[in-house]
């Protein structure tokens, strides 16, 4: 060795301990030469020495990777891929240390045709946050519910997805009986209790197809797929059952006792192709108001067409 490569190979020592990402020098054939761990403390670099890169690998993800290498030969650009890492899927790399779920962001590079960098970067606690946020963004806060702007994104898919293949849908709009009633009343602690016990025994409920969403204060919607007229007033009536045998301890100073509510419910179902999510929640509405009207603890549907 040249003291020229002995300089350019201490530089690379050097940059490699100063990094935290997982850094693997190749050979054109795969075989690892050398490892450097960064911050993954778990790693046993020397046990990776001399082994095929792509045997560490489920076949599928090692088929991406050779493809990766070859196009890195050729084209000489960076090559990039994320991996899940699951330690009970990964004999090879829960033997070299692996022990917790990770997701890579990866980089292969070919230094020259005889040899290449692969570079890993653990993104789990970005990738984890960024999850959590998104998973805010779409619930509500205080009952957990999946709210107002989930429920219309979900909409506009699933409708426009059961008029394409002819499908049938509809829609329960449910109002809480006399809310404002149960705040004044009791406080309006006592009122979040009714909301989140309400969603929760939904939760219970709803089949796994089904979407249900806080709409405003006192309303939910549920969404309904493959369910017509006739079965949506039966899902109706059963919701409507549920809510009244629901108690509700009080949250108040000086009351200990349980409270019931009931709940309004206005179904809708999906008519044509000219129907849109406004379309029918707005007949679900409209049904909703005429049970109001009617009274308090009520179901109405659409009449027949």
């Amino acid at each position: 060795m040249t003291d020229s490569e002995g300089r350019h190979l201490r530089r690379f020592e050097c940059l490699l301990a100063a990094i935290d990402q997982i850094v693997v020098r190749l050979s054109s054939t795969g075989e690892i030469k050398k490892v450097s761990a960064g911050s993954a403390s778990w790693l046993k670099p020397d046990a990776m020495i001399s082994r095929t890169f792509t045997a560490l690998f489920p076949d599928e993800v090692a088929g991406h990777i050779a493809a990766m290498t070859k196009k890195a030969l050729e084209s000489g650009e960076p090559q990039k891929l994320t991996l899940s890492m699951q330690p009970e899927h990964s004999f090879h790399w829960r033997e070299l240390g692996l022990t917790t779920a990770q997701t890579w962001d990866t980089t292969l590079v070919a230094v020259d045709e005889t040899e290449l960098i692969w570079v890993a970067r653990d993104v789990s606690v970005s990738r984890r946050n960024q999850q959590k946020l998104f998973n805010q963004a779409q619930r509500d806060p205080l009952t957990g519910a999946y709210n107002r702007r989930s429920l219309l994104t979900i909409l506009d898919h699933s409708i426009a997805q059961a008029q394409r293949y002819d499908w049938v849908c509809s829609f329960l709009l449910i109002d809480i009986d006399n809310f404002k009633q149960i705040n004044d009343q009791y406080n309006w602690d006592t009122g979040d209790k009714v909301l989140q016990q309400f969603v929760k025994a939904m939760h219970g409920f709803q089949r796994t197809a089904d979407f249900f969403a806080r709409f405003s204060d006192d309303r939910f919607v549920m969404f309904l797929p493959e369910t017509n007229r006739e079965q949506a007033l039966l899902a109706a009536e059963r919701v409507r059952k549920l809510a009244a045998e629901l108690q509700v301890s009080s949250a108040s100073d000086d009351a200990e006792d349980s409270l019931n509510f009931t709940v309004c419910i206005g179904a809708a179902t999906l008519r044509d192709a000219k129907d849109t999510p406004e379309s029918i929640l707005k007949r679900a509405e409209e049904n909703l108001f005429v049970a109001k009207q009617s009274g308090a603890n009520r179901v109405e549907g659409e009449p027949w067409r």
